[in-house]
């Protein structure tokens, strides 16, 4: 039974110069308090006299330093970890995607019951007939959405072909266009809506660039999705980007800026920086400008 809520991970990772080896130098899990800082008192993983221990009310257990895998990867009894069992549940449903329509998502896929479109889109096709065939309501949905966002398209053709391969087709009008002479721009957007219709959905998704391909005007109907499964879904997104265009339909409040310091990766909240506050220039036009170099 989970007692806290809240918790805070940390992992160190080391490697040899020589061998190449990799080896976890450190690991920390612990409950946080109100303001974010963790307990001292609720620690679950934590370094101690060379060893990592595991704390636990009806068990404790130790581990050497510099194993080959984490802590939190090894199967461990629920009853006595539970806060460490559910972590690594957690993580195992975050997926982080990056689109390749040059190849994969304009590909044919085997006729096959198919619930994720894939982490580069590669099984979209197979995906969407899935979904055609087991929900046909949700199907519509996408349909309707694609419509939306590119007006021109009227809807999707998805089904096997003579040689037993499930091909994509999009519509307009009565035209059917193979997926192999889509823009690129067109198979991000419709790989963004097939998301919506995956009913085992991840806690956490992250997007690799969405704007890449995608004509500048529809730029921001895609941070419109962005901002509604933000609101509405029950999952975190985070989204990576260098376009100008994209950070400025985002409210400040969900602005993160990347930067490197001293060997280290230094991110930074708009929201909370009080010289952001103060700056006149818009978030693009300090991009333009070059703040974000580095």
């Amino acid at each position: 039974m989970l007692s806290e809520d809240y918790l805070r991970y940390r992992i160190d990772i080391e490697i040899l110069p020589k061998s190449g080896q990799l080896r976890v130098a450190d690991e920390f899990l612990a409950a946080l308090n109100e303001n974010g800082t963790p307990k001292p008192s609720q620690a679950f993983i934590e370094k101690q006299n060379g060893q990592l221990h595991l704390h636990s009310k009806a068990h404790s257990a130790f581990y050497d330093l510099f194993l080959d895998q984490s802590i939190l990867s090894l199967p461990h009894y629920p009853p006595h970890y539970p806060h460490i069992v559910a972590l690594r549940q957690e993580l195992e449903r975050w997926l982080f995607f990056y689109f390749e329509p040059r190849e994969r998502m304009r590909a044919k896929n085997p006729v096959k019951e198919v619930h994720h479109i894939g982490l580069m889109g590669e099984e979209l096709a197979s995906f969407l007939n899935t979904l055609h065939h087991l929900d046909e309501r949700q199907f519509k949905g996408i349909e309707k959405s694609l419509h939306l966002l590119i007006p021109s398209i009227t809807g999707i053709d998805v089904a096997p072909n003579d040689l037993g391969e499930v091909e994509l087709k999009l519509r307009e009008g009565e035209i059917a266009i193979p997926a192999r002479v889509l823009s690129e721009g067109t198979l991000r957007i419709l790989g963004l809506l097939a998301l919506g219709g995956v009913k085992d959905r991840a806690t956490l998704i992250g997007f690799e660039e969405p704007e890449n391909g995608i004509h500048p005007r529809r730029i921001r109907l895609i941070a419109e999705w962005l901002k509604s499964r933000a609101t509405l879904a029950d999952n975190q997104l985070i989204v990576t980007t260098h376009s100008p265009l994209l950070v400025d339909e985002i409210p400040t409040e969900f602005l993160y800026a990347c930067h490197s310091k001293e060997g280290q990766t230094i991110i930074n909240s708009f929201a909370d920086s009080q010289q952001e506050r103060q700056e006149s220039l818009s978030i693009s036009e300090r991009i333009l400008r070059g703040d974000f170099d580095a």
